[in-house]
């Protein structure tokens, strides 16, 4: 856990350092600035930033801090950690966009004719007034950046629980007719740690046990980064109940530390099967039905080469020695979506998947377009997608990663109706 902790760290230090000259050299410029206003307008930036990396090296100890707590100090800590990070993306990629411009001033430094070429150009009147129009455009847009992002990382702060319960039906074409109306509740991603405490987790338990379904699904991430947190979730979902089983497969956060012993507790302290590389037979009516989990790996990318080798040695196997397994109805726990397309042509039935929370935080959403980091990674972010005679569903998960923080992409249990 360490090298990640104190890579995000740095990463998000260096975007703060860049927001905070950003704001002292736009400062400047206006009739308010004093030479000694630079020292008081450090101090939020030092004081959000130390008490970040202190909360950051607690993460490895069992700390649940009281409720006032949360309010009075870390919600407005996330809420700062958020903003900032997005107006940082924001200023870092107009310098990026600003880059070509800025080559012939760095050039006119070195070479004296074109710079004499420069400052005619830009002693015209005409190039004066775009350029103080462009800047004047560039002050309002970062500062409607920098009020959009303060309030939507508080309210996305303030609803990073609110959870949803969504209904779905999903056709499996050599479904036999005493299997259709199956239910499979599935939710993913809990990480269960800093962000997500036992308390919590026993209500979504008791959300589980309400909806009733024949089969409950859990591909993935039952802790954040400590091992050892899992035994809040054993705790809490010990008295989880289906009719045809509980299981579950390995995300990569699960193998942070130990994914051994994360499986350890979930198989001898929870009522949740673990399917490691392997794959139960449930008997319903008299008709088979194969639940099958693969393990994850601890890369958080979209590589699938190892993943996908776990299964195919698995499906090789079934296919060699069970001879009902090819005709079947299959339903695969998958953490990550992106192999979708590869498990398809081994035409699984229902690839049930998590990792990409939606997006998390999502500044813009309508329709399928999503505009997160999610989407930079791959296709399959969230809901049903379907190739073939495959589908598969990628669950929006009820944790979160990096920051509780979650805007147009709430956390979502999920009952799926077999049709």
């Amino acid at each position: 856990m360490g090298w990640r902790v104190f890579l995000f760290i740095g990463v998000l230090l260096g975007l703060q350092t860049l927001v905070y000259f950003t704001f002292i050299n736009y400062w400047k410029t206006t009739k308010f600035y004093k030479p000694s206003h630079r020292w008081w307008t450090l101090a939020p930036f030092l004081v959000f930033n130390v008490s970040f990396i202190v909360i950051s090296i607690i993460w490895g100890r069992k700390f649940t801090p009281p409720e006032w707590f949360k309010i009075l100090a870390l919600y407005p800590f996330y809420v700062w950690i958020a903003a900032t990070f997005f107006i940082s993306i924001w200023l870092l990629l107009g310098k990026i966009i600003k880059l070509p411009f800025q080559i012939p001033i760095w050039l006119a430094k070195i070479f004296k004719p074109l710079r004499r070429k420069i400052n005619t150009v830009k002693e015209k009147k005409a190039v004066k007034t775009v350029d103080l129009s462009r800047r004047k455009f560039v002050r309002y847009a970062t500062m409607g950046i920098s009020t959009y992002a303060f309030a939507g990382a508080t309210y996305g702060m303030l609803r990073h629980d609110s959870y949803e319960i969504d209904h779905k039906k999903i056709v499996i074409d050599n479904l036999p007719p005493e299997l259709r109306g199956t239910t499979i509740t599935l939710l993913s991603d809990i990480h269960a740690g800093q962000y997500m405490n036992e308390k919590e987790m026993r209500e979504y338990a008791d959300v589980i046990n309400s909806l009733e379904s024949d089969i409950v699904c859990i591909p993935g991430d039952f802790v954040n980064f400590e091992s050892r947190d899992i035994h809040m979730l054993t705790s809490a979902f010990r008295d989880v109940k289906a009719k045809h089983g509980i299981y579950g497969s390995l995300g990569n956060h699960d193998f942070f530390q130990d994914a051994d012993y994360v499986a350890g507790a979930l198989n001898n302290e929870s009522p949740i099967q673990l399917l490691r590389n392997e794959h139960r037979v449930i008997n319903i009516k008299g008709k088979k039905l194969y639940m099958l989990g693969i393990d994850d790996t601890q890369s958080s990318g979209a590589r699938m080469d190892e993943v996908l080798k776990y299964y195919g040695a698995m499906d090789d196997y079934l296919k060699n020695n069970d001879p009902e397994f090819a005709n079947s109805p299959k339903v695969l726990l998958c953490h990550k979506p992106y192999g979708f397309d590869t498990l398809a042509a081994k035409e699984i039935d229902l690839v049930l998947s998590g990792h990409t929370h939606g997006g998390q935080v999502v500044p813009l959403k309508f329709g399928s377009f999503n505009l997160s980091f999610a989407a930079t990674v791959s296709k399959y972010i969230e809901g049903i997608y379907k190739i073939g005679k495959s589908n598969m569903y990628v669950s929006r998960g009820i944790g979160s990663v990096g920051l509780p923080i979650r805007i147009n992409c709430p956390p979502e249990i999920t009952k799926i109706t077999l049709v």
